[in-house]
């Protein structure tokens, strides 16, 4: 007896009702993360850098469905926040002060002229090491496929 069996994908499947929110945006990041892997599967002319750089575009996509819906409520709180503020002035504490928080990320300014020059070249050695790392695993990736492959 032979049963003919059809693969319809998921989402048109009678399971699809009765699955959690969180299991269909895994359903749907599964591309995604199937893509990132064999982004770092991929062969030689495919340098590290730019792995890094592709992995961190996938990975904001992945987790957009978490991103987006946080922006948007810290976007509301903060509007929240400025009526009532500016309305009806009610102070918030410091904890759910996110104007206030705004406000000093915007306006802070480092005064030591000395203590920023060591601060950018700190950054600077940080970039160079991580450039350096990235070639490394490029070049022993080079070394492995010449001495392994016929």
């Amino acid at each position: 007896m032979y049963r003919k069996i059809w693969h319809k994908p998921l989402h048109q499947r009678k399971i699809w009702k009765q699955m959690s929110l969180f299991s269909k945006m895994i359903y749907y990041q599964q591309p995604f993360v199937e893509h990132l892997v064999y982004t770092w599967l991929q062969p030689l002319p495919f340098p590290t850098i730019l792995k890094v750089v592709f992995s961190f575009i996938l990975a904001i996509l992945i987790l957009l469905p978490i991103i987006y819906p946080a922006v948007i409520f810290i976007w509301s709180y903060t509007e929240v926040q400025y009526i009532l503020k500016n309305h009806y002035d009610i102070a918030f504490s410091e904890k759910l002060d996110v104007l206030g928080y705004l406000q000093r990320l915007y306006s802070f300014r480092i005064v030591n002229a000395k203590y920023n020059l060591f601060l950018v070249l700190y950054l600077e050695r940080w970039r160079i090491v991580a450039t350096a790392i990235a070639s490394t695993i490029d070049y022993v990736r080079l070394a492995f496929c010449l001495v392994f492959n016929p």
